[in-house]
């Protein structure tokens, strides 16, 4: 059997007996936009954080495994080489990528899950939060609110993958006694994405500290509207869910802004007036466009940071 690849960037873990312990959480999908959020967190709250992910990062901090996670062998040699007290799933073709190649996404969405969860089982993880997706809702109106009670019906590959690997852990949940807690995210709207197929998301902060002339191209319509969370609140909730003693639910939309893009499109302006704002012809399908997160917000009294403070906060940086 081949040992999986690793690389210890940081000195600060203590091995015992071949193992490095006592207690760690593991971030499936590391190298990813949220995955760098998430762990950035974690470790910075005090976390012993395990980093997974088909590519390596030389920058990456802790210790990293590339590893697929449709491999069960590779999973298995490394829950057996660390002692997780919970797992962050964030590992994940996404939507553009599932529908290019739907073998692949299956693999990927519903056989990684199931071979995370089966690992979480052999090894007694207790908890494992999941990053689901609001695709699982399918398309709503303009004007209709989603909440957790309203009915899934997802219209793609990638939400019904989601849909199903929900099933898949509250199955777990039920039968081995893990609490698997699904948090279905919006768009999520951060700097420092790249190769995304959304590069609007994060050039909207990249961009409001430059002084140069730029164009920021929003696909859909103008008039569109879009539930959106900012990747380092997303980071937060993904942590709060962690640190929760007890979680009342299996599944929690994510805390998120409702915006007409138009509305964004003239906030960006107004704070650098060097960029340019284009929107396209889409329409918001697929998922819903505004979403209810009281759940969330109620059980943890939770508050994200305004919108508008982040991109505030965005025009007072200088790009490097």
């Amino acid at each position: 059997m081949t040992t999986p690849k690793f690389v210890l960037t940081a000195p600060n873990h203590c091995i015992i007996n071949g193992v490095l312990g006592p207690h760690h959480t593991l971030v499936t999908g590391a190298e990813g936009f949220i995955g760098r959020w998430v762990r950035s967190r974690l470790l910075s709250a005090g976390r012993n954080v395990i980093s997974l992910d088909q590519k390596s990062n030389s920058t990456t901090p802790g210790i990293f495994y590339a590893c697929d996670v449709t491999d069960p062998r590779q999973l298995q040699e490394i829950f057996r080489a660390h002692k997780f007290n919970s797992i962050v799933h964030l590992a994940s073709l996404l939507p553009t990528a599932s529908k290019q190649n739907p073998q692949a996404a299956t693999q990927v969405n519903i056989a990684g899950t199931l071979n995370i969860l089966e690992a979480a089982r052999n090894f007694q993880v207790p908890r494992i939060v999941y990053a689901s997706s609001l695709s699982v809702y399918g398309s709503s109106g303009a004007s209709d609110t989603v909440s957790e009670i309203s009915p899934t019906a997802p219209e793609d590959l990638y939400g019904a993958a989601k849909k199903y690997a929900e099933a898949l852990g509250e199955a777990y949940a039920c039968n081995h006694g893990i609490q698997f807690t699904a948090l279905r995210i919006s768009t999520v709207l951060g700097p420092g994405a790249t190769g995304t197929a959304s590069p609007w998301r994060s050039q909207l902060f990249d961009f409001l500290g430059d002084q140069r002339s730029c164009e920021i191209s929003i696909p859909y319509r103008p008039d569109e509207i879009l539930s959106m969370v900012h990747v380092e609140d997303l980071a937060d909730v993904f942590a709060i869910l962690l640190d929760a003693k007890q979680v009342a639910f299996s599944a929690y939309n994510v805390p998120s802004e409702i915006w007409q893009l138009s509305d964004l499109g003239k906030e960006i302006q107004v704070l650098n007036n060097n960029i340019r704002i284009t929107f396209g012809d889409l329409r918001v399908t697929g998922f819903p466009r505004q979403i209810s997160s009281d759940r969330f917000r109620t059980e943890f009294n939770y508050k994200p940071t305004s919108l508008k403070e982040r991109l505030n906060r965005a025009r007072q940086r200088t790009p490097a």
